[in-house]
């Protein structure tokens, strides 16, 4: 009989790791559909108020064009809406106000380098947690004597 639980045991752990790695992946997938642009496109409005959300006033402590009430980022606003009436681009007023600004005008992390890691890594530590809690919760078979 313990000859059929130790089988039992033994095929039930490859479903049991898999669940552990099945589990992330579906998540993985959920947030990368949730957070993927998309290509519809958007009313000139609701363009610069996307754009707005995603920069950072250069004066405020954290605070995006969007919602921030400064001079600075009533101006950067009329800004994004000109550049978008005169047919720039997304990225192209990005690109104007991180040459402007620098890198930290942006509040999403970049798509490359530093920004990869920022999202690649947190990721990679749940894996391994999940992976650590799998094995610490493994059963190991136990020991009888005869």
């Amino acid at each position: 009989m313990s000859e059929q639980a130790s089988a039992d045991e033994a095929r039930s752990m490859p479903v049991q790791a898999m669940t552990w790695l099945v589990v992330p992946l579906i998540a993985l997938v959920v947030i990368v559909v949730g957070l993927w642009p998309s290509d519809t496109e958007r009313d000139p409005e609701a363009r610069a108020f996307a754009l707005a959300n995603s920069l950072k006033c250069p004066i405020c402590a954290g605070e995006s064009v969007a919602a921030s009430q400064t001079d600075l980022a009533e101006d950067l606003r009329r800004l994004i809406a000109t550049e978008i009436a005169a047919g720039s681009t997304d990225e192209e007023i990005r690109a104007m106000f991180v040459d402007s600004y620098g890198e930290q005008v942006l509040l999403d992390a970049p798509a490359g380098g530093l920004g990869v890691a920022l999202w690649v890594v947190p990721l990679l530590l749940a894996l391994a947690g999940g992976f650590a809690i799998y094995r610490l919760r493994r059963k190991e078979p136990a020991v009888t004597e005869q």
